[in-house]
């Protein structure tokens, strides 16, 4: 197993060390740059068409128009897993403004960089799903309200906190004070009858590729209710299972927030059978 990657302006995948940007590009000056982070299963690229759209969105939102077909990103990440060579892989996709002079101006940019980054793939096994993580609410905001650019120091420093208070994760809340999402994922609850909620993308929350997934498992498969509206922090606190999703993750329990044990302090009835259901979604995936 190993790490290789892509770049635009190397054409080719290669070593690490054989991979380098200018200092003067705008995603290492700025934060001015795109991403995705992906996963395969089966060596399948888990739904890397949604994955683009969303790049191309991201993209949009900060009027870049980005210089590279989806064709290409494709036969690159391709081609980087297959010198990879590892059973399954995580991928980063990061596409830059390019270089230019130490200026704001993004006329000035020019020669933008798409970088793709595979590495072997890390996830939870099943006594960690089971265990859980905790999690603490904190306050402030993320990245750029729904859009998945390279500035994410909101997200930086809301999971340093929660490291500092001794959690695992950290839920941010929205300028009005709502549940908007995690510092890399999205959350949803379930109440005591059994019904779930998760905040509406209207909180300016990432729209997770996984998000959708589970609410199409959990609205089809498994049957259940699930409203999409405003969470204030207390509802959270006060709710008999949390989880959290994500494409790497999945779906993952939170099992104490604030301190305070969630439910039974363990993965939920209902969280189980969702983490089920996910997980026959990518067997699938894997061999679509």
């Amino acid at each position: 197993m190993g790490t290789k990657i892509w770049m635009s302006s190397l054409g080719r995948a290669v070593d690490p060390e054989h991979a380098t940007i200018s200092v003067f590009d705008r995603g290492f000056l700025y934060g001015d740059s795109v991403y995705e982070t992906m996963r395969t299963a089966g060596g399948r690229v888990v739904e890397l068409e949604p994955h683009l759209d969303r790049l191309w969105r991201s993209a949009a939102g900060i009027a870049f128009e980005l210089p590279f077909g989806r064709e290409q990103l494709r036969a690159a990440i391709d081609e980087t897993l297959a010198a990879a060579g590892n059973p399954d892989s995580r991928i980063r996709l990061v596409v830059t403004r390019g270089t230019g002079p130490i200026a704001l101006d993004t006329r000035m940019a020019e020669s933008p960089v798409a970088v793709v980054m595979v590495t072997p793939l890390s996830v939870p096994d099943e006594a960690a799903r089971t265990r859980g993580i905790s999690a603490v609410i904190v306050s402030g905001e993320g990245a750029i309200a729904g859009l998945k650019t390279g500035s994410y120091l909101g997200n930086i420093l809301a999971l340093r906190k929660a490291h500092e208070d001794g959690a695992d994760d950290a839920i941010m809340c929205n300028a009005e004070g709502a549940v908007a999402e995690g510092a890399t994922s999205n959350v949803f609850m379930v109440d005591a009858r059994g019904g779930v909620s998760t905040p509406s993308l209207a909180t300016g929350l990432l729209a997770g590729i996984t998000r959708g997934v589970v609410l199409e498992l959990l609205r089809g498969e498994l049957g259940v209710e699930v409203h999409e509206g405003t969470i204030w922090p207390d509802q959270l606190r006060g709710a008999a299972e949390v989880f959290m999703t994500s494409s790497v993750r999945g779906v993952m329990p939170v099992t104490t927030l604030d301190g305070a044990r969630v439910g039974a302090g363990e993965a939920g009835p209902l969280t189980v059978k969702l983490a089920a259901a996910y997980d026959r979604y990518l067997d699938g995936q894997s061999r679509a």
